[in-house]
C-alpha cells in the first residue's frame, strides 16, 4: 500500500503527466482546471516554455479573463510575438486605440494590418478598415434619424420606418387612445380631466418622437454590429 501511494504521489508530481493531464482538460474544454494545470507545470519543471505559456495564454482567453492574459504575454521569450498576441487580446477586449498604439511600428506587417484593420472595424468605422483588410460588400445599410424623427411625428412611425411594428402599433394606440379620451372630456366640459388626459398624450407624442429617432440609431447600430460580425468571423 505504501509503494502504491508513493507511486501515485511522483504521479502527480511528474511535470510530463502533469501536462498530459493539462492537454487532455485543454482538449476536454475545461479550461478552467487545464489552466491550473498548465501553471502547476510551470512550476514542477521551473522553466519558462513557450508553448506553455502560449496555452496558458489561449485559455485565459476563452475564459475572458483578458487582463490576466495580456500580462501572461509579457512572459513569452519571442518579444515581436508577445506584442501581436497582446493586441489580438486587446482586440478581443474591445480596446481598438490600444490595438493602433501596440501596432503603429509595425504596420508593414501582413498581421498587423489585419488587425488594425479589425480594431477600426471594432469601431464601426468600416471605410478606415477597408484601407488595410478586404470588406464584404455591401456596406451595411443605415436610416436617417431625420425621416425617423418626420415619420415620428405620425403616432408608430418612427418605428414603423424602423421594422419595428410592435412598437410602431403599440404607441400608436396609446397615444390614439389618450387623444380620443382628451377629445371626449373636451366635448363633456370636464376641464380637470381634459387636461390631464391632454398632458399625458402630450407627454406620450412627445416620447414617441424620442423613441421613433432612437429606433432609427439602435437599427443602425444592430446593422453595424451584423457587419462587424462578418468582418470579425472572417479575419479569424
Amino acid at each position: 500500500m505504501m509503494i502504491y501511494f508513493l507511486f501515485l504521489q511522483s504521479e502527480l508530481f511528474n511535470p510530463d503527466q502533469v501536462l498530459k493531464f493539462a492537454d487532455y482538460l485543454y482538449l476536454q474544454a475545461d479550461f478552467n482546471s487545464a489552466l491550473n494545470e498548465y501553471r502547476r507545470y510551470l512550476f514542477l519543471c521551473d522553466s519558462n516554455k513557450q508553448e506553455v505559456n502560449e496555452k496558458i495564454i489561449d485559455c485565459l482567453v476563452r475564459l475572458k479573463r483578458y487582463d490576466e492574459a495580456i500580462k501572461s504575454a509579457d512572459y513569452l521569450s519571442d518579444t515581436t510575438a508577445a506584442v501581436y498576441t497582446k493586441s489580438l487580446i486587446y482586440l478581443l477586449k474591445g480596446d481598438y486605440p490600444i490595438v493602433r498604439e501596440l501596432l503603429k511600428n509595425m504596420i508593414d506587417e501582413t498581421k498587423s494590418k489585419r488587425l488594425i484593420g479589425l480594431s477600426y472595424a471594432g469601431e464601426f468605422n468600416f471605410l478606415k478598415a477597408k484601407e488595410f483588410i478586404d470588406i464584404p460588400h455591401p456596406l451595411p445599410k443605415h436610416k436617417s434619424p431625420v425621416i425617423g424623427g418626420l415619420f415620428s411625428l405620425f403616432p408608430g412611425g418612427g418605428h414603423f420606418y424602423c421594422q419595428r411594428v410592435g412598437d410602431g402599433i403599440y404607441s400608436m394606440l396609446v397615444i390614439t387612445t389618450g387623444s380620443l379620451v382628451s377629445y371626449y372630456c373636451y366635448h363633456q366640459n370636464e376641464k380637470t380631466k381634459f387636461y390631464i388626459s391632454l398632458g399625458i398624450s402630450i407627454i406620450f407624442y412627445a416620447g414617441n418622437i424620442y423613441g421613433g429617432i432612437n429606433a432609427v440609431h439602435n437599427y443602425n447600430y444592430y446593422e453595424n454590429e451584423k457587419y462587424r460580425e462578418i468582418i470579425f468571423n472572417r479575419g479569424q
